[in-house]
């Protein structure tokens, strides 16, 4: 018992210190909802232009896309557990400095608002690094019955880190929240990862076979151990060489299989998370809520967090296509129904007895995202990728998602001014629904297939399509 114990600590310390450091990444796509409103009050010291809130708002996502490329290289050279050990401090730092911002050293300097959006894009370049190497991290140390558990948990994790913002942003200072937020988050995901071991699969690619036996008897329990260990033995480092995998990139089942979990992670986003995410304070006040509007985001980070561990369950016994579907469907009608409301709005109509509409329609939002479509696509764009192209994969995908991210909330003010915001709901609505058919089209069907069994998929698909000009 004591044996079985043990290897199961070891996986739950490693998804749990993952996890915090995705919580620490993922509060900065929260911080300013909270921040925001604030400095725009005629008393801050911070004084930024339009521009300058918009790029506050999101010059991390655009960090994200040269940090995801650049996660995937520095994970397969220095390994996963390593990396995650440097980047904790780092997050810590990047984070915690912005409460400085309005100390007085700095602002004699005039430049608080340069010092603000310098950190934010460090928090942007450190979090790309972060997402990709965290899921695979906690992909490859976690045994096959808890894998798709555990690696679907971080998006749970990331939602507890923008609840956090949330909530501490009602009763704290912009300043306050920068220092607490990281210190709870960043410190103890640090200390964590100082008492796990390096992913064994890459070790095993690595060559190092020695270091990864030692490390799979620490994570596996007795009946896990032969399987893996053979798998290990077994795995010819040539093949699975970082410099290797860029030839394996060309090759057809592998681009495949990348471009399903591209496709994957920009269903996630045309829906309109990031926007919900970013800009969550600034559409209840839009929309003129009877409630707080920094309380109404808190009520829907806080459903979000509750659903994201309703997924957790539901994933080990449900498909992941048709649960996947549901979400989508539920987040496009959530969307339609935003779009509902504040076209009546804008068409004069009295809509005060219609405010419970809002928070209602991006409640069921969130359910929608956090049971299904947000968890799954996180763990389907990890579960595609074949072991030759996953780090560079899951970096190539990251990248992707935060040039899609970064365009779809950089284009949000100029693109509600130009079609109302309405329309933008409307359009986020129709995108999401049609990106769910070519998911349910091309994406093959990964609950309770093996790691082998995914990958010769796109073998055979692969195979399949190359005959079919001969025939």
């Amino acid at each position: 018992m004591l044996q079985f114990q043990q290897p199961l600590v070891k996986q739950v310390c490693a998804s749990v210190s993952t996890g915090l450091l995705i919580s620490c990444s993922l509060s900065t796509w929260g911080y300013p909802a909270i921040s925001l409103p604030r400095m725009s009050l005629p008393d801050s010291p911070v004084k930024f232009t339009p521009n300058q809130e918009s790029w506050f708002a999101t010059v991390q996502l655009l960090m994200y896309a040269p940090g995801g490329l650049l996660g995937g290289v520095l994970c397969e050279r220095l390994g996963p557990r390593k990396l995650l050990l440097l980047l904790a401090p780092l997050m810590w730092a990047s984070f915690a400095l912005m409460s400085l911002a309005s100390c007085e050293v700095v602002l004699r300097t005039g430049l608080p608002e340069v010092f603000l959006l310098c950190c934010r894009a460090v928090q942007g370049l450190v979090g790309a690094v972060i997402n990709p190497v965290a899921f695979i991290y906690t992909y490859e140390v976690t045994g096959s019955r808890l894998r798709g558990t555990l690696t679907g948990l971080l998006d749970a994790w990331s939602s507890l880190g923008m609840l956090l913002c949330y909530g501490s942003g009602c009763v704290l200072s912009w300043e306050a929240v920068a220092l607490l937020v990281p210190s709870i988050t960043a410190i103890p995901a640090f200390c964590g990862l100082l008492l796990t071991p390096e992913s064994p699969m890459w070790l095993g690619r690595k060559g190092k076979e020695e270091a990864a036996r030692e490390a799979l008897t620490k994570l596996r329990s007795a009946s896990e151990l032969p399987e893996e260990l053979e798998a290990v033995n077994n795995k010819p480092v040539a093949e699975t060489s970082f410099k290797n995998s860029f030839r394996e990139v060309i090759q057809k089942p592998n681009l495949l299989a990348m471009f399903a979990a591209a496709l994957v992670i920009f269903t996630k986003e045309i829906n309109g998370n990031a926007i919900v995410a970013i800009y969550i304070v600034h559409i209840f006040q839009f929309a003129g809520v009877g409630l707080d509007p920094n309380l109404s985001s808190v009520i829907v980070g806080s459903v979000r967090l509750a659903c994201n561990c309703v997924a957790v369950v539901l994933m080990h016994s449900l498909r992941r296509k048709p649960m996947l579907s549901i979400g989508i469907i539920l987040t496009s009608l959530s969307g339609a129904s935003m779009a509902a409301f504040f076209y009546l709005q804008n068409s004069d109509y009295d809509v005060s007895s219609l405010g419970w509409l809002p928070i209602t329609a991006l409640s069921a939002f969130t359910i929608g995202y956090a049971v299904s479509v947000g968890p799954l696509c996180w763990l389907l764009s990890v579960e595609v990728l074949p072991g030759s192209v996953r780090s560079i994969g899951c970096g190539t995908t990251n990248a992707f998602q935060a040039i899609s991210s970064f365009l779809i909330s950089m284009s949000f003010p100029n693109f509600k001014s130009a079609i109302g915001i309405h329309g933008v709901f409307w359009s986020y609505a129709g995108s999401a629904l049609l990106c769910m058919i070519l998911v349910v089209i091309f994406i093959p069907e990964t609950q309770g297939k093996t790691i082998k069994e995914i990958e010769n998929y796109w073998g055979n698909l692969g195979k399949k399509e190359k005959k079919e000009p001969q025939v």
